[in-house]
């Protein structure tokens, strides 16, 4: 891999990139692009942690990371080490007031949200017990959160829930977390994306309560 590709080519005005080896991870994202670094220890003893660092590419600005922020601690409160502790930083990228993601890093082993997983998913949660209750505790959080409130969580992006390395469930997803569904009625023309975005969330999390069900019924 060339030198390149082990830094953050962007200009962060709180990181110094030189020092900072950084490798781009994903891109996938539609307002972000993903870096993983190599990792630190904070005293000799302790284990190494690696965390992402992930740059908002589109403007952002106060009041939406501040939104992005709210978000985060909802989720955070009601799902716990579901998500991944994260510092949210008010910074400049490429010289642009801009918002950054600091997050621990958790590697993805098995996408739990993908329909097309179901004949390992199963056997899996019954395997795994903690993750068979923190996808129950995700699943109830989602659903309540879209009844009550009218968020729909973001289910659509590739990695955004997974059972990580050690068989627990985590959403990796930092920005623009909720869609709104009534946005499809309310306005004209909200492109296909964001119907095709909305419209596999849906999907996927009624497949995901659906992988709860017949867990309990095993």
């Amino acid at each position: 891999m060339s030198r390149e590709n082990d830094r953050i080519s962007t200009r962060v005005s709180c990181i110094d990139i030189e020092k900072l080896p950084a490798t781009l991870i994903s891109v996938r994202g539609a307002h972000c692009k993903v870096f993983q670094t190599g990792g630190y220890r904070r005293k000799k003893s302790a284990p190494i942690k690696a965390f992402v660092v992930k740059m908002h590419v589109l403007a952002c600005s106060k009041r939406e990371a501040e939104i992005y922020h709210r978000d985060y601690r909802k989720l955070r409160k009601k799902l716990g080490d579901i998500i991944p502790s994260a510092m949210f930083v008010r910074t400049l990228i490429n010289d642009e007031h801009n918002l950054l993601v600091l997050a621990y890093a958790h590697t993805p082993w098995f996408n739990i949200a993908n329909p097309a997983n179901e004949d390992e998913a199963l056997p899996l949660l019954g395997k795994h017990p903690k993750a068979r209750d923190q996808l129950e505790l995700f699943v109830s959080a989602a659903k309540e959160w879209r009844e009550k409130e009218g968020k729909l969580i973001d289910l659509w992006g590739m990695d955004n829930l997974v059972l990580d390395k050690n068989r627990q469930i985590r959403y990796l997803d930092s920005f623009e977390v909720f869609f709104y569904e009534d946005m499809l009625h309310i306005m004209e023309d909200t492109g296909p994306e964001l119907k095709e975005r909305i419209e596999v969330s849906a999907q996927r999390l009624d497949y995901l309560d659906y992988l709860v069900k017949q867990n309990k019924k095993g």
